[in-house]
């Protein structure tokens, strides 16, 4: 049984390798056709990039894709100019608040310490008027020191 299979096959070697190269064409054709399908949607994508980069993919003097090529060079450019910019505005933006933050707590640390001594100067001042039975000058002194206002001269 086997011997008369292979003596068939040997009868017929012509037609199966003909066969064998029809589907060998066969799938190479396919995978042509997929080759120049997939080629056409890349540059149906690249022209759609291009036109939304604002440049042309089949521009005159240079190669195709070229001046496409350069407009998006040249926005990446601008991306990362812009983005170094913006970053270096956000840090000294950072350190003047940071500068202004220090000094208005300073400020307020100052005035705090002064209402405070204030504070304590009429507090002494009363002390000593209601022992002398004596509003003077160093008591309207610390009257206006707890309201804010300069010592008269």
């Amino acid at each position: 049984m086997i011997r008369l299979l292979f003596a068939r096959l040997r009868a017929e070697a012509a037609f199966i390798v003909l066969l064998a190269v029809a589907g060998a064409g066969a799938w190479l054709y396919v995978q042509l056709r997929s080759t120049a399908a997939d080629r056409d949607d890349l540059l149906r994508r690249a022209e759609l990039i291009c036109a939304s980069a604002g440049g042309d993919f089949a521009a005159g003097k240079l190669r195709r894709g070229e001046a496409c090529r350069l407009k998006v060079a040249a926005l990446a450019d601008f991306k990362a100019r812009t983005d170094q910019i913006t970053a270096e505005t956000l840090t000294r933006a950072l350190a003047e608040h940071d500068a202004r933050q220090l000094t208005d707590n300073t400020a307020a640390r100052r005035a705090a310490e002064a209402a405070r001594d204030a504070a304590q100067r009429m507090e002494t001042a009363d002390a000593e008027a209601d022992r002398r039975n004596l509003v003077d000058r160093e008591w309207t002194a610390a009257v206006n020191g707890v309201a804010g206002l300069h010592p008269p001269r």
